[in-house]
């Protein structure tokens, strides 16, 4: 009798275990379509296939059951470890040239349950997800701030920093093999190839940085962006102003007279404002596609 009472006990709660699972994995495949409305309208933008370069290496949004799948995204039943769901809660994602607001306090908490209930995905969430951006789309406003004109200009002025970045980055680095030809030939050309993307260089250096600091007034980034965007900002400062330094000391070397010494001198120099560009590049397209934006 005792053994018989023993197994009825054991399949009840083994049944009673099983029916919670089930309840489980039926309300986090319920919150997949809620999941699936979310991220049609707030991340599309950037992580949508159609992107010709997505955010993060990370451009299938549309399809929740990839995503899901995605350990170096999700990790079901432990939001505080998703990555996904950490740069939702802390406002990193929609980033700040997303012209969506970020996620509400429910809607951030409708992804946490899901992610928590194990990151079902119902077959019907597509479809959801689909009638939810025709129906929401057009509710979504774009942020709006009560700014003064001269503010206006500053965060439009912000807006031409990362082409500009170009700029620096090219010249500068063009700087270096023009040096070497010119040590080659002695050329005089190759010696005003020199000076020029020097002085040019540290001139859209100085006109890049200034345009960082007005576009990053206006940035909102939290968490490990926030700290990548000061890396960023500090290193692009420190570029420019070596920059500077570069061309003052291009125009003394490359004076007939002064001692070989000197240019060897410039040499390093522009080979450590080339890192430093390089560096501060890196990390500005970092904020916008991801840190692991390289791919082999």
């Amino acid at each position: 009798m005792l053994a018989v009472f023993l197994t009825l006990s054991y399949a009840a709660g083994a049944e009673n275990s099983s029916a919670a699972s089930d309840q489980v994995l039926a309300e986090s495949k319920s919150l997949s379509a809620e999941v699936a409305a979310i991220f049609q309208v707030k991340c599309i933008e950037c992580h949508d296939a159609s992107v010709a370069r997505p955010r993060g290496d990370f451009g299938y949004v549309r399809d929740l059951a990839r995503v899901a799948g995605n350990r170096d995204w999700i990790i079901p039943g432990e939001p505080e470890k998703s990555e996904l769901y950490l740069m939702v809660q802390n406002d990193e994602m929609p980033g700040d040239e997303a012209t969506v607001p970020p996620l509400t306090p429910q809607e951030k908490d409708i992804v946490r349950r899901w992610i928590e209930t194990g990151a079902q995905v119902a077959a019907t969430s597509v479809g959801t997800a689909n009638e939810h951006t025709n129906s929401s789309a057009t509710a979504v406003e774009p942020r709006t701030e009560n700014l003064t004109v001269n503010w206006r200009i500053v965060r439009f002025l912000g807006q031409f920093h990362p082409p500009s970045s170009h700029f620096p980055i090219a010249l500068l680095i063009v700087a270096l093999p023009a040096e070497y030809m010119w040590k080659r030939t002695r050329k005089a050309s190759w010696k005003a190839i020199v000076r020029f993307c020097v002085m040019a260089g540290a001139a859209s250096a100085i006109a890049t940085g200034a345009l960082g600091w007005c576009n990053a007034t206006f940035s909102s980034y939290t968490g490990a962006s926030a700290n990548l965007l000061a890396w960023h900002r500090w290193i692009g400062t420190a570029t420019a102003l070596w920059a500077i330094a570069t061309a003052w000391i291009s125009e003394i070397a490359h004076k007939g007279g002064n001692p070989r010494l000197l240019r060897y001198c410039f040499r390093a120099i522009l080979l450590v404002g080339i890192v430093l560009v390089s560096i501060s590049g890196y990390l500005g397209a970092s904020l916008i596609y991801g840190l692991h934006h390289f791919v082999w």
